[in-house]
């Protein structure tokens, strides 16, 4: 369960996934996953902690946008064009507010790891071995301040608006053609078209 009830009955967050919600709490709508995409992530070995998470909270954002919950179907397609073609044994299931891909990937002999797709420095990168070792990247400091871009988040958010579920923060130009990470050069738009549009402008 990932919520109890306290003696006062007000809600407590429990369970591997408690202490980041508690940090980038769900926005109050999100889309619950579908009967078949859970039932397609079970077959593919995803693991049951993230499967019950995306059961209780669905697909959305966390922490205003600076990290989404996505249904996999959705951005298989992103995922294949940069992989070069259709792999189910690697799901994508979250992405940071910049577009970065986190994804599942099954491994021989039963295991696992969770995958990043670093889609502005064109790299691929494997921060856990485990759903509670994932937890602990997304808490560490130096996640959110590097990876996350916390700090100029906040300012894109400040300054564009909030993102909605299907939106990122982006860079013009593109990190690899000239851009900088500055508030200066952030963008906003379709997540799966900026993605694309990366995958192109690096292959040029």
């Amino acid at each position: 369960m990932f919520w109890n009830k306290k003696k006062n009955d007000e809600p407590q967050q429990d369970g591997v996934w408690g202490p980041l919600l508690a940090k980038y709490p769900p926005a109050k709508e999100m889309t619950k996953p579908s009967e078949h995409i859970i039932g397609a992530c079970r077959n593919a070995g995803v693991p049951e902690e993230l499967l019950a998470f995306m059961q209780k909270y669905g697909f959305g954002n966390l922490g205003n946008g600076i990290l989404k919950t996505i249904d996999p179907e959705d951005y298989f397609d992103s995922l294949f064009t940069w992989f070069g073609g259709e792999d189910y044994s690697k799901i994508p299931f979250m992405m940071t507010g910049f577009g970065d891909l986190f994804y599942y990937r099954k491994l021989e002999g039963g295991e696992y790891d969770i995958s990043l797709l670093d889609i502005h420095y064109r790299s691929v990168s494997v921060p856990a071995w485990t759903v509670a070792d994932f937890v602990k990247f997304l808490l560490d400091p130096e996640t959110e301040e590097k990876l996350l871009r916390g700090k100029l988040f906040q300012q894109a958010v400040a300054g564009k608006g909030a993102l909605t579920p299907d939106e990122i923060f982006f860079f013009v130009p593109a990190l690899v053609i000239g851009g900088a990470e500055d508030i200066r050069y952030v963008g906003k738009g379709n997540a799966r078209v900026h993605q694309h549009i990366l995958f192109q402008i690096g292959n040029q």
